[in-house]
This record gives structure tokens, sequence and C-alpha cells, in this order.
């Protein structure tokens, strides 16, 4: 028997969403979801097709806000 397969998506399930792909098994589907997220910070979601759900999200756009003006390390 095989594992169910999920999809995976960027954005967010009320605004543009992205189908990217899909992975077989839940926890697989769960560990190329981070990984595409650590990659391009940003919104992601797990669908799973067989139950019409989510299953998951995260959201790693907040990575992206800027340093601190003035923390450079240019000392003359």
């Amino acid at each position: 028997m095989s594992e169910p397969t999920f999809d995976i998506f960027s954005g967010t399930s009320e605004k543009d969403a992205r189908w990217l792909e899909s992975a077989d098994g839940l926890p697989a589907a769960r560990e190329r979801m981070e990984h595409l997220a650590a990659v391009r910070p940003g919104a992601y979601f797990l669908y799973s097709p067989s139950s019409h759900s989510i299953l998951a999200t995260t959201d790693t756009s907040k990575q992206l806000e800027p340093a601190a003006k003035g923390n450079t390390a240019d000392a003359a």
C-alpha cells in the first residue's frame, strides 16, 4: 500500500496560492515544505487531496526583515 500524496503550495489558501509540487507521505511532505521555506522565505502550506484539508502551514517571511541600521563592522 502506497503512502498518501500531499500537495505543497506557496502563498496562503485565502490568497495567491501556487502549487509547487507533491510529496508522498506526510513526514516527507512536511520536511520538503520546511526546506522550501528555508531556501525561499515566505508562506507555505500542505494540502491533502484525499481529505480536502490543509494539514500544515509555515511562514518564514518575517526572516526577511532588514537588519538594524548602524550595526556595521566597518570601523576605521
